[in-house]
C-alpha cells in the first residue's frame, strides 16, 4: 500500500512540528500546507472550516492518501497532533521492525505518556504568548516552573523506559511520536531558556532528554530541511509575541541561571 501524505497547519513551528518531524524523517512524499491565522478566521466566519476537512475543527491536519494494488486512492483525515502521530507511528514503520503495539503494555504506556506531556508542557507554555509581558518575570517563572517539571520528569521517564527500549534513537532506527514529541518542546525550551542546553549536556542533570533531542535534530533529513526551509526562524506560536526574534530578545535579556531558582 502506497502513501502520500499532505500536514495542514498555521505557519509556525508548536504541535505541527512534531508531525513534521516524521514525515521528514521517514522520506515519503508529503506536501505542507500553511493557512495564515487571517484565512482561517475567515474559514470560520464563512463556516468553510468542515469536519470533513477539518475534525474537530482544530489544526494540525494530516490528509493520507492511500493506494491498495487494483483499487482507487482514498484519503484519509486526522486531527489532533497525539492521534496524528500515533497514525505515522505504525503507517511510517519499516517493514521488519518492532511496532509500538508489540511492546509490552507497561512500555507503551509509558511511551504515551511522554508523549502526551512533552505536547501538555508546549501548549501550556505556548498558550501565555498572547501577552506581550508573557516572557518577562514574573510569567517568566511560572514559565519556568512548567518546564522544569517537563525535563526531570521526563528524564526520569526516559531513564525507565532505557531499561526495556533504546530512548535515543540511532541514525539506522526509526524515529517515533515520543521522540518527535519531546524533541520539539525541548527544541522550544532551549529558545526560552538558552541557558537550558549546560542542563541537557553530557554532565548536566537533564542528559538523556539533551541526547534524545540532537540525536533527533542531527538526523540527515531533519537537518538538512531544517536549514532549507529556515525552520529555527519561524514562529512558534500565532501571537505576534510568539515569533523567533521576539523569544530570542526576551531571552538575551531576561535569561539568567539565578533567576530560576
Amino acid at each position: 500500500m502506497d502513501h502520500d501524505f499532505r500536514l495542514v497547519y498555521f505557519p509556525v513551528r508548536a504541535r505541527g512540528e512534531p508531525v513534521l518531524l516524521l514525515l521528514v524523517d521517514s522520506g515519503v512524499p508529503f506536501e505542507l500546507e500553511e493557512i495564515p491565522l487571517v484565512t482561517w478566521e475567515q474559514w470560520k466566519k464563512t463556516r468553510q472550516i468542515t469536519n470533513d476537512k477539518f475534525p474537530y475543527s482544530a489544526l494540525p491536519v494530516l490528509h493520507a492518501r492511500h493506494t491498495v494494488t487494483g483499487n482507487r486512492p482514498k484519503e484519509f483525515v486526522l486531527a489532533e497532533t497525539s492521534a496524528i502521530l500515533t497514525y505515522l507511528d505504525e503507517t511510517l514503520d519499516p517493514s521488519g521492525t518492532t511496532l509500538e503495539r508489540e511492546l509490552p503494555l507497561e512500555v507503551r504506556v509509558c511511551i504515551q505518556m511522554v508523549k502526551e506531556a512533552a505536547l501538555f508542557a508546549m501548549v501550556r507554555v505556548l498558550g501565555m504568548s498572547g501577552s506581550s509581558e508573557w516572557l518577562a518575570p514574573p510569567q517568566r517563572t511560572t514559565i519556568w516552573g512548567v518546564v522544569n517539571r517537563f525535563l526531570r520528569d521526563t528524564e526520569n521517564a526516559l531513564s525507565e523506559l532505557e531499561k526495556s527500549i533504546r530512548v535515543v534513537p540511532l541514525r539506522t532506527d526509526r524515529l517515533t511520536g515520543m521522540t518527535a514529541a519531546a524533541a520539539t518542546t525541548i527544541s522550544l525550551v532551549t529558545q526560552v531558556f538558552p541557558s537550558t542546553r549546560e542542563m541537557l549536556g553530557n554532565d548536566g542533570e537533564y542528559k538523556r532528554c539533551g541526547k534524545l533531542w540532537t540525536a533527533v535534530l542531527e538526523r540527515p533529513r531533519i537537518a538538512a530541511y531544517w536549514k532549507e526551509n529556515k525552520i529555527e526562524a519561524k514562529p512558534w506560536s500565532i501571537t505576534k509575541f510568539g515569533t523567533a526574534e521576539w523569544i530570542a530578545r526576551a531571552a538575551a535579556f531576561f535569561d539568567h541561571p539565578q533567576q530560576k531558582l
